[in-house]
């Protein structure tokens, strides 16, 4: 699935009200989606069926946002006075979600216009649903589809508009067009096998990182329940062929389904349901007495948009997990070209910062291809680059890493690879074994994608650096290595590069993800394999957050503030992966004696120690 790239629907945003000329006094613009005269070769334009059901979601503007910021990390940092004092959703509402009398007084309007209204319960998320002759007339708009370099698109020629009193206090309108890429972070290298395998058990990573002791196994998860946001169907009886297999709960009544909205705008995105089943996988076997609620979704922003907001309005999950990432280099080219609006992600971090508010711990993974993402260029191909991966960079989640264990093995053309302690993730460490034999590598296509992949991880030109990330040595400043030319191909003599840079650092965290020394998987479609991918850390990682809170009172809730301060104390429970050689993510490498680094971020974690020091 890496690399598996996916066009869904564009978020667009409000122009400000000052300014803006309306056609009528009593009428405003409230979106900027795709404008015909800045899309090039359009072909096959045609008007949107007037039957045709369109997904919409109405982002509300957030009232006392300047609070909002400092109500999450005061609820989360240790010695302030609001420390665990976690609000409802109701009370988030209350402090920075729009009235019921607002909120009623819109679904009014809207029901009027012929468009079913779902509220979400944080007063700042509305859905609506509806034919595309109902869209039209209500936002006066004129909704097209069009073939865009190969690609088919939906577009309005007209800019929306609605009455004043009816745009004030909506900040967005979601779901207009359709132009992002987003992609699994699941690494599709595997090893097939005829079941589960010693090597590829989740409960090695129990052992691996000291999450055995009674302090971090008690309850087992009993009581709790993990998030999984999911792009796909679920089929439990995978999940639960896997859990017996693997010696854990196979009960199906573990898990439930939530269907939160959005339309499909493409294919199945996850055809063999294998990033679904590998996360629940995951996650219920390190917390086999915990539940597991997926939350599923479009691949697209109105339905991303609505899984983050169903699972924090349901306040079922204490711990969250997304397996899924889109590039900020996507993000900037999109804005660039005057297809998206800079809201895209103050919307979501708004949504993310609610989850902070009420004590749930949310894992992004960091991504596959090292520090690299994808640009847009103007005729709709893409380039690679330096870019952070989106929302991992968010401040309000623990962004997780990967690494490759210690591993010695030989190839096929007799050549012995070998890495004798754990380090980030990075495909340097086979460069060694290309060297001695190029056209072997070049002629293997598995080979070579494991040559360019990586652990994500870097500093996001997108989000400020956070707060609770000032001050750690080793934040925004970097060593790097160019690992791989422009090409894409291994570049054999790399210089290092010291610099410094602005902006949130990430990963935060980083746990075994390579391929080669990964963990079981299975659907019935592809049956057994191993597979990595820091897709695979994530769901642990909040399976672990589970298995705390089931022997706590109050929930973990957001992790970076305190992980941050344990990690500068002699009580740190992290061993930091430092070295500045054979410890890269394909260009950043270590930052030897200082507490962070964008390969490794704090490092690997005693979960141990973390039960025993975290309040």
């Amino acid at each position: 699935m890496k690399g598996r790239l996916i066009l869904a629907s564009l978020l667009v945003g409000l122009a400000g009200y000052g300014g803006v000329q309306a056609q009528a006094a009593e009428t405003t613009t409230v979106a900027t989606p795709y404008r015909e005269s800045e899309l090039s070769n359009l072909k096959q334009a045609k008007q949107v069926s007037a039957g045709k059901t369109i997904t919409l979601d109405l982002v509300l503007k957030t009232r006392n946002g300047s609070k909002l910021t400092s109500t999450a990390l005061a609820v989360n940092t240790k010695g302030n006075k609001q420390f665990k004092k976690y609000l409802t959703p109701k009370q988030f509402r209350q402090k920075f979600g729009q009235s019921t009398t607002t909120t009623k007084r819109l679904v009014t309007y809207f029901k009027a216009h012929h468009l079913k209204v779902t509220t979400y319960n944080n007063g700042l998320i509305m859905q609506l649903k509806g034919s595309a002759s109902a869209v039209n007339k209500t936002f006066a708009t004129k909704l097209k589809t069009a073939r865009y370099h190969g690609e088919k698109i939906q577009y309005s020629k007209k800019i929306p508009k609605l009455p004043k009193n009816v745009a004030k206090p909506i900040k967005a309108v979601v779901g207009i067009t359709n132009m992002v890429k987003l992609s699994s972070l699941a690494d599709t290298s595997s090893t097939s096998s005829d079941g589960p395998t010693s090597d590829g058990a989740p409960q090695n990573f129990l052992t691996q990182y000291n999450a055995t002791t009674k302090a971090t196994r008690g309850n087992k998860g009993k009581g709790q329940t993990i998030g999984i946001i999911s792009f796909s169907k679920v089929v439990k009886s995978d999940i639960t062929h896997f859990w017996s297999a693997e010696g854990v709960s196979s009960s199906a009544s573990r898990i439930s389904v939530k269907a939160t909205g959005g339309d499909h705008i493409w294919v199945d995105v996850d055809p063999g349901n294998d990033e679904t089943a590998l996360d629940v996988e995951q996650a219920g076997s390190i917390a086999p007495k915990a539940k597991i609620r997926v939350y599923t979704a479009s691949l697209s922003d109105v339905g991303w948009i609505n899984s983050f907001a169903s699972a924090f309005a349901e306040n079922k999950a204490s711990s969250l997990s997304l397996s899924w990432g889109l590039s900020e280099g996507v993000l900037q080219s999109l804005n660039k070209y005057h297809l998206l609006t800079p809201l895209y992600g103050t919307i979501m971090s708004t949504l993310l910062a609610q989850g902070a508010t009420q004590g749930i711990s949310t894992f992004a993974a960091s991504g596959d291809t090292g520090a690299y993402g994808e640009s847009l260029k103007r005729d709709g191909s893409t380039t690679e680059g330096i870019y952070a991966n989106f929302p991992a960079n968010n401040p309000w989640v623990t962004a997780t890493g990967g690494t490759t264990l210690p591993v010695e093995g030989t190839l096929a053309n007799g050549i012995t690879v070998k890495i004798n302690q754990e380090r980030t993730w990075g495909g340097d460490y086979l460069f060694d074994a290309y060297q001695k034999d190029k056209t072997f590598f070049t002629k293997n296509d598995e080979l070579m994608g494991m040559l360019q992949a990586g652990s994500g991880g870097g500093i996001s030109t997108l989000y400020g650096t956070p707060k609770y990330q000032k001050g750690v040595s080793g934040v925004n400043t970097y060593n790097a290595r160019q690992y791989l030319t422009a090409s894409g191909l291994p570049n054999l003599n790399t210089s290092l590069i010291r610099g410094k840079a602005s902006g949130r650092n990430y990963p935060d965290v980083v746990a075994d993800a390579d391929p080669l020394t990964g963990y079981d998987s299975y659907t019935r479609t592809d049956g057994w394999n191993v597979i990595g991918g820091t897709s695979v850390v994530a769901p642990q990682f909040a399976a672990m957050t589970a298995v705390i809170n089931s022997n706590r009172s109050k929930r973990m809730g957001l992790w970076n503030p305190q992980i941050y301060k344990l990690a500068q104390t002699s009580k740190t429970p992290f061993t930091t992966l430092d070295a500045a050689t054979n410890n890269g993510n394909l260009y950043y490498v270590g930052q030897p004696g200082k507490t962070y680094n964008q390969a490794a971020g704090l490092g690997t974690v005693d979960f141990g120690k973390l039960a025993r020091e975290y309040k």
